[in-house]
């Protein structure tokens, strides 16, 4: 007897610590399994804290973005077809700070922790069961219900994500679009900004050139009015010399003939052995110039001598009665020849009235070379 009652305590003493054993093992795995369940339902909170809790409300479509899609001309009036880039795009798509899941506050935490759902039996909180008996885990106040929720705005998020990749393909396929029109406009836009360029330089130049003829014009009008008055005063000249010109063809007229007397009266001083060539100047002058020849005429050998006011006072004295007779020499300035500069001899013969001109004989014997207009007269 005292030996079955030994083997009995001995077997509930293993049983019993066999038990203790796998009730600390028990109580070990339990620890780690809340472990498990805290932080998924703690990570569960933090996912939905990601996840909108409700879809964007209609957004006012974009105004904006009207593309200006005719050619470019030189029209200027502003009418230009336009085209809606934003046509088809969704604006919902970029609002922003909708409301979050919120499964932090006490009751959703509860629920995340609830697995089965209850009901009342009476007064009594039971599990509930479906038709098989078998505990229902899915419904109102159950964990499933809110891991279902999240799942289901999960996935609107995930469509959301995936139609905004779709508009970001075609936006940016409108921007290279754009970009490459832009780039073709500015290339165009250099050329047309280099031709700009080259008028103005063009304009710079005309107006250049255009003040350089106002220039011109201007002097040219000066030097119309100044040739118009030597015209003028040429014409006034030609009068005068005119004037002088007819009086010489009247000299001329009756120089043969005076020639003749006068050969036939030297002949006969030659013949009773006296006369004499050369006349001795009736007054003496200052050496030095005294004017200059405006007029010539080689063929009939004589010149107008327009003279210095000096030089006409110096030789009219002061009755102003008649030039004298006199013999005077001319030069050309910058002539070079075996005489100097010099040119020729004259002899004065007659005056124009009220004028500095003289009408002289050139006198042959003397002459080295044709009197010129702008000959200098000295004595």
């Amino acid at each position: 007897m005292n030996t079955v009652i030994r083997v009995l305590v001995i077997v509930i003493t293993l049983l019993g610590a066999t038990a203790l054993t796998f009730a600390i093992l028990n109580f070990n795995k339990r620890q780690t399994l809340l472990t498990k369940v805290a932080t998924l339902v703690e990570q569960t909170i933090k996912v939905a804290q990601t996840i909108e809790a409700q879809d964007a409300t209609d957004a006012t479509p974009l105004a904006k973005g009207q593309m200006d899609v005719s050619p470019v001309t030189d029209r200027v009036d502003g009418i230009v077809d336009k085209k809606n880039v934003f046509e088809n795009y969704n604006a919902n798509l970029e609002t922003k700070n909708l409301p979050k899941l919120k499964f932090d506050s006490p009751e959703k935490k509860d629920q995340l922790y609830t697995l089965y759902a209850y009901e009342m039996d009476g007064e009594k909180r039971i599990i509930k069961k479906d038709s098989r008996g078998l505990p229902v885990t899915t419904g109102p106040g159950t964990m499933q219900e809110l891991l279902d929720q999240l799942l289901e705005r999960a996935k609107n998020q995930n469509a959301k994500l995936e139609t905004t990749r779709d508009a970001l393909v075609k936006t940016r396929e409108l921007v290279e679009d754009t970009v490459d029109a832009l780039n073709k406009q500015k290339a165009e836009g250099r050329l047309v900004q280099r031709e700009l360029t080259e008028r103005k330089e063009e304009i710079v130049g005309l107006k250049d050139d255009k003040a350089k003829l106002q220039g011109e014009v201007t002097k040219l009008t000066s030097d119309k009015r100044e040739l118009e008055a030597e015209v003028a005063d040429m014409k006034s000249e030609v009068e005068q010399l005119q004037e002088a010109q007819a009086k010489l063809n009247e000299m001329l007229a009756g120089k043969e003939l005076v020639i003749t007397n006068l050969n036939i009266i030297i002949q006969k001083l030659r013949g009773i052995g006296g006369g004499r060539d050369d006349i001795s100047p009736m007054i003496a002058l200052t050496a030095g110039d005294k004017g200059k020849v405006v007029e010539t005429n080689d063929e009939y050998k004589f010149a107008i001598i327009e003279f210095s006011p000096a030089a006409m006072a110096e030789m009219l004295g002061k009755e102003g009665k008649t030039v004298p007779q006199l013999d005077m020499s001319i030069r050309r300035q910058g002539r070079e020849s075996a005489g100097g500069d010099f040119v020729a001899k004259v002899k004065l013969r007659h005056s124009v009235k009220d004028k500095n001109l003289v009408v002289a004989d050139i006198l042959t014997d003397w002459q080295q070379t044709s009197v010129e207009k702008g000959d200098v007269v000295f004595y």
